[in-house]
């Protein structure tokens, strides 16, 4: 009696992750299914076995935007030529014309953000596991601050070696312009 009493309230064995697990799929929970799937490891989401059905490739060449001829969307970041159009936005809020104000937003959506989140510290990344700092490095592969540290990464530290015993410390320092 205390035992099942137990079971029901704490999971203890791999039997009650299992059956979790396959109510998770019959009712159709992925994130359930994805936190339950965590427990046994950080990085077995993962894994090939365990990636949900994709898209048939009939519905993925779809594009839903063009067939019903709506706008490109709403962009994640702002662009040089919204700058403009927030400026025109400030303008119709200080003349007090809030309808020319709804109906600019109404055509064209603002960006949700108007400055570009900073970069992970290279420490942090440094901190994740191997799968975490390849994901990262794939997703800003085009940015350029991650190309520069996989770049200072690739420096070995014989040739800083043969760089500091050549520096002259008794001269001062001094700025060359070119």
């Amino acid at each position: 009696m205390l035992a099942n009493s137990i079971r029901q309230s704490v999971y203890c064995d791999e039997l009650q992750l299992g059956s979790c697990l396959n109510h998770c799929i019959e009712s159709g929970h992925q994130a359930t299914f994805s936190l339950w799937l965590s427990l046994l490891s950080p990085d077995v989401c993962d894994q090939p076995q365990f990636d949900f059905v994709p898209e048939s490739s009939e519905q993925a060449a779809i594009n839903w935007r063009v067939y019903f001829q709506l706008d490109s969307g709403q962009s994640l970041y702002a662009n040089d030529k919204e700058w403009a159009s927030e400026i025109k936005r400030k303008d119709y809020v200080q003349n007090g014309s809030l309808v020319a104000l709804h109906l600019d937003k109404a055509l064209k959506q603002p960006s949700f953000c108007y400055e570009k989140p900073p970069h992970i510290d290279l420490e942090v990344i440094n901190n994740l596991s191997l799968l975490a700092q390849l994901k990262y490095r794939q997703r800003h592969q085009s940015d350029e601050s991650v190309a520069h540290q996989d770049d200072v990464e690739q420096i070995k530290p014989a040739a800083m070696v043969h760089v500091l015993e050549g520096f002259d410390y008794s001269k001062p320092l001094t700025l060359a312009t070119a």
